[in-house]
């Protein structure tokens, strides 16, 4: 058993204002309160024996760094980083607090984002599903009826789609792209074809212009076959293309 039912009243949202003070609120009055644009209320420390590390993931459309505390955090960072509607985001900058079975329970959501217009708390999914973690989501929803958030669970991606998307990421980063030669390049799949010869008929380096080429998959200006490892050899074409062959 976890506890008897929580009402909206015994749910209090923890955070630390734009100061770095920490404040607590009613979660029906946290509604306002811009959760993507704070500190995390504690950033995450490592210790020994942790199964895993912190590390900053940088937000390439928003250029801020989110300090995630588990490779799996991390790897909802990139899903996150790639989502066209996601805007300005948070790690870590909210606790929802309330009692059961005669003692304090928390949750601390991974992320706060805005995305497509509204405030949206974002979970990083367990791989064991317990009753605890059930638990605490029907307080988060609980709680987020009351402030008017969204809530997102996101799933770690794994296998090939997580080692497709670490390639995409490492090129994601706007700073370092020269504008010719990446609209050269996409000029050169209104059909589809490999990334080696698009890259060769647009006579560009070829270390280059595969992490040009990955950059637009990044940013779905290209695209390429799901659940195919993706090297230079991958079939891609553009988005006005059509879906390819």
């Amino acid at each position: 058993m976890v506890g008897p039912p929580v009402g909206v009243r015994d749910i209090v949202a923890c955070y630390r204002d734009r100061f770095g003070r920490r404040r607590e609120l009613p979660v029906a009055e946290a509604g306002e309160v811009p959760l993507e644009e704070l500190a995390p209320l504690d950033p995450p420390v490592p210790y020994p024996g942790r199964q895993s590390f912190v590390t900053n993931a940088w937000a390439s459309a928003t250029d801020q760094a989110l300090a995630c505390g588990s490779l799996r955090q991390q790897h909802c960072a990139m899903v996150l980083d790639r989502d066209p509607a996601v805007g300005r985001r948070s790690a870590g900058a909210l606790e929802l607090r309330w009692a059961g079975q005669g003692r304090r329970r928390s949750l601390r959501p991974a992320f706060a984002a805005w995305r497509a217009g509204r405030r949206e708390v974002i979970c990083v999914q367990p791989e064991e599903l317990t009753d605890v973690w059930r638990a605490g989501q029907d307080v988060l929803a609980l709680a987020a009826g009351a402030a008017g958030w969204r809530v997102r669970v996101v799933v770690p991606p794994q296998g090939i789609e997580l080692e497709n998307l670490k390639l995409l990421y490492a090129a994601r980063d706007p700073r370092w792209l020269a504008a010719g030669q990446i609209e050269l390049l996409a000029g050169q799949f209104s059909a589809a074809r490999t990334i080696r010869c698009g890259v060769r008929a647009a006579a560009l380096p070829p270390l280059l212009g595969v992490d040009l080429a990955y950059h637009l998959i990044w940013a779905r200006r290209l695209h390429t076959a799901a659940g195919i490892p993706l090297t230079p050899a991958s079939i891609a074409w553009a988005a006005s293309a059509g879906e390819g062959p």
